[in-house]
């Protein structure tokens, strides 16, 4: 198994690249940047198979138009209730959480926003995801948000963090919905599984469930 991080944007949103048997790929959350992923997956001597995005933000999203096309229009996939931020009419959503955010994120939205295709396909609870990714819903963060599980890893979006966890006040968010989701779904997977999460360093779950103080 191989996993490669990039960070990629102005919030160093950490995409990864995936591979179960050093061939195949699986980008996911392309952020920003899609041409240096591409020259990554290149330099690996890898076949992408599919974009994977953890949930519909758009620092997760914002390469998937011009990556999709660099890497011969493999499937583009999302957790089901994340696909209205993408395809046509998704900007009034990532407007309306960039609003929430503030007026500078508003600005930066004006100035930086890159629409993304619609997906190919959507992800729920149980499914397996391209590479053998087992999908995890653990929505709180958005109502859509996914985890997918590798043998001893789980790429977690911005659902939970090295000593945190995600906001949940922008849309399609809820605290109780997140931690629960957290709990019973990343918390509940074997002690010693590295946890990749959407920014920031890696942690496990073992240190998640002593230490992180939203979580006790």
């Amino acid at each position: 198994m191989l996993v490669e991080i990039l960070h990629l944007g102005p919030l160093a949103t950490n995409c990864y690249l995936f591979s179960p048997d050093g061939e195949l790929a699986i980008v996911i959350d392309p952020g920003a940047e899609a041409d240096i992923v591409a020259r990554h997956v290149d330099a690996l001597e890898l076949t992408p198979i599919a974009i994977i995005n953890t949930h519909g933000h758009l620092d997760h999203i914002g390469g998937n138009a011009r990556l999709k096309t660099l890497l011969g229009d493999v499937p583009l996939l999302i957790g089901a209730g994340d696909e209205l931020y993408l395809g046509p009419g998704a900007e009034a959503i990532h407007r309306q959480d960039a609003l929430l955010i503030g007026p500078v994120a508003a600005a930066l939205f004006q100035a930086a926003y890159r629409p993304s295709p619609p997906a190919d396909a959507v992800l729920g609870d149980g499914d397996v995801a391209p590479g053998g990714l087992k999908v995890l819903a653990t929505p709180g963060h958005t109502a859509g948000g996914i985890t997918l599980v590798a043998d001893g890893a789980a790429f977690v979006g911005d659902t939970v963090f090295a000593g945190s966890v995600g906001r949940w006040d922008l849309c399609g968010g809820d605290e109780q919905t997140l931690i629960t989701a957290i709990k019973t779904k990343i918390l509940a997977l074997p002690p010693n599984t590295t946890l990749f999460p959407g920014h920031g360093d890696r942690t496990t779950v073992a240190v998640e469930k002593e230490r992180n103080p939203f979580l006790r």
